[in-house]
């Protein structure tokens, strides 16, 4: 049974994704520092025997290397890398212009969002070239695409995401394994639970933003069999909102 370690797990990205995987007949592990949150997904989930959840700070190095080093352990390898962890709005983090800002401010935003995903594949990746197969997907944003005003950091980050898995999708592919990301348009989330934009957030010209099954349809398609082909791509999901 191929295993999943999804960040950001108390997300709706990730409750859908995990959804999908666990219909595959993968292993799930969500992590997340949400614990509250996280057992709600799991308990939407149905808490099947295949899905388990951990704390997680992805900001420690020390703690994603070991978490991950015994999930291959257990599994025999880490499958699949899902990397959701980073956003603003559970981080209490407000938009702001740039000049409002400052260190702490970014570092708020970039520890989580950047060096996060950085810890996470820093960890996965020897054991999946060990292997000689795995799929690695980032969830990036619009923003990487086209940087927005009052987010400076949050679309530098983002940016650097799509970057950073097109150099290491370069450096991994000789062994087998891929990295992509994605990009959401504006999107339905746990703090922005409708599609309209009535609440919030752009509709796209589709006539609503991304939806979280959106985002898990994408990223199922780029860790499957159908996606073999397919590494160092962002995908963009923004319904037509982006036309990059």
């Amino acid at each position: 049974m191929p295993v999943a370690f999804i960040t950001g797990g108390a997300s709706w990205f990730s409750r859908e994704t995990a959804r999908l995987l666990l219909a595959d007949k993968w292993s799930v592990v969500l992590s997340d520092i949400n614990m509250e949150h996280l057992a709600e997904v799991a308990a939407e989930l149905g808490n099947p025997s295949s899905l388990s959840t951990c704390f997680m700070d992805v900001t420690d190095r020390d703690a994603v290397k070991s978490k991950i080093d015994a999930i291959a352990r257990e599994h025999g390898n880490v499958d699949a890398l899902v990397n959701v962890a980073g956003g603003t709005n559970h981080l209490g983090i407000v938009r702001l212009p740039f000049h409002e800002t400052d260190p702490m401010f970014w570092e708020k935003v970039i520890r989580p969002g950047l060096y996060g995903v950085m810890h996470c594949t820093h960890a996965v990746v020897p054991h999946m070239i060990a292997a000689r197969r795995g799929g690695i997907v980032s969830v990036a944003s619009g923003m990487a695409l086209r940087g927005q005003p009052r987010m400076a950091i949050y679309s530098a980050v983002k940016h650097a995401l799509v970057g950073f898995s097109q150099a290491i999708a370069q450096e991994v592919a000789p062994h087998g394994v891929r990295m992509n990301t994605i990009a959401p348009g504006s999107a339905e989330s746990r703090w922005q639970p409708d599609l309209t934009g009535a609440h919030g957030g752009r509709a796209s010209p589709l006539g609503h933003r991304t939806s979280a099954v959106d985002v898990a349809n994408a990223i199922h398609f780029l860790l499957s069999d159908k996606a073999g082909h397919i590494t160092g791509a962002c995908m963009d999901l923004s319904g037509g909102t982006l036309l990059h």
